[in-house]
């Protein structure tokens, strides 16, 4: 079972920057609130496997990547379901959003900033560190 409920869910990083999709395929991106309605609203579905499927609530498309995963692949919007597995940190309510599946290439993924230095902020799969509370993502449930 995951570890939060099915539901809406804005999820944030380092405060109030959040997982944005601008366009239903765009690079998922992490912004102050844009007051645009949905595209920073996600619907987190668990899965009976204990993964979840995370979906933009404007523009119906999944939290994914293009082909296998590898590190720093670009996330973005599309319209193929991506499990990720939440593992809980030492913050409440705030997990490292994991590649389900184990090591690739000898090290475990997981949702992070890019390494990029351009505005708006990307993200990619980058290698997890569980002690990085710097990677980790919030999840606050939306009424």
């Amino acid at each position: 079972m995951a570890p939060i409920p099915t539901g809406p869910y804005g999820i944030a990083k380092h405060g109030e920057q959040y997982l944005t999709l601008q366009d239903e395929k765009a690079p998922a991106v992490v912004l102050p609130p844009t007051g645009e309605p949905g595209e920073q609203e996600w619907h987190v579905e668990s899965l009976s496997n204990g993964n979840v499927t995370i979906k933009n609530l404007r523009h119906e498309t999944y939290l994914s990547f293009d082909g296998v995963p590898e590190i720093n692949k670009m996330l973005r919007g599309s319209s193929q379901a991506t499990e990720w597995q939440l593992r809980q940190s030492a913050e409440p309510h705030t997990f490292h959003v994991v590649v389900p599946g184990g090591p690739v290439d000898g090290v475990e993924l997981a949702a992070d900033l890019s390494l990029l230095r351009i505005f708006p902020p990307m993200t990619a799969l980058r290698p997890l560190d569980p002690n990085n509370l710097g990677q980790t993502w919030r999840f606050e449930f939306h009424e």
